[in-house]
């Protein structure tokens, strides 16, 4: 009967350690995944960060519970790490681990749906950032292209008094906005979207040029 109790503990054991190694394998994967959506956002700062930034919350909260996990998990491990601790222990002092082991297993599974589901949640935001950086960066050059035209065409008109002042601090104005936005600003602009709140600077620029006299031919 004991050998037969033995002989199911060392299942439990073996079953414990693949959740245990799947768990930290999961976990690997997913803080990969973090630096590279990091490194994604670092690599433009018009990119929202808030989405990603609440996800980085939860990561590191479920590494520290998962960290915890797994050092208690492996200091109990390793008083069975030497078969011979199996085959000369009794009845309680088997007990009391099974116990622990079995509950373990059964923990994992939980955190394991979380895993997978954090896995996926910045899979779909690192695309959508790759997607946005994408569609931005045309945008952006295209606008800064524009208020440096705007303000040569600005400086060739000749333009005194009142309407050139008026025509300045407008750029002046968009100028501004542009770099808010290129600096992370554009979240603060939302539900319009970063690509719609550059536009709107484009459209301002566009504007601005078209109020600018041009000489007569």
């Amino acid at each position: 009967m004991l050998a037969e109790g033995r002989a199911a503990f060392v299942d439990l054991m073996h079953m414990a350690d693949e959740t245990h190694e799947l768990a930290g394998r999961s976990f690997g994967m997913l803080d990969e995944m973090r630096r590279e959506t990091e490194e994604l956002l670092n690599g433009d700062r018009a990119l929202p960060t808030a989405a990603a930034r609440a996800q980085f919350a939860e990561h590191e909260r479920l590494w520290e519970s998962l960290l915890a996990d797994m050092n208690a998990y492996e200091a109990r491990r390793v008083r069975w790490a030497d078969e011979k601790a199996i085959e000369n222990a009794d009845f309680d002092a088997m007990s009391a681990d099974h116990e622990y082991f079995g509950d373990y297993v059964q923990s994992r599974a939980s955190i394991m749906k979380r895993l997978n589901e954090l896995i996926g949640e910045l899979g779909a935001l690192a695309v959508s950032l790759t997607v946005l950086r994408e569609q931005l960066a045309p945008i952006r050059e295209r606008s800064h292209a524009a208020l440096e035209a705007a303000a040569t065409e600005i400086a060739w008109a000749g333009l005194t008094g009142q309407s050139a002042y008026a025509l300045q601090a407008r750029l002046n104005a968009a100028g501004d906005r542009l770099r808010e936005l290129d600096s992370g600003d554009g979240e603060s602009g939302l539900p319009r979207s970063i690509p719609d709140q550059y536009r709107d600077v484009e459209r301002e620029i566009a504007e601005i040029r078209d109020s600018i006299p041009r000489p007569a031919i």
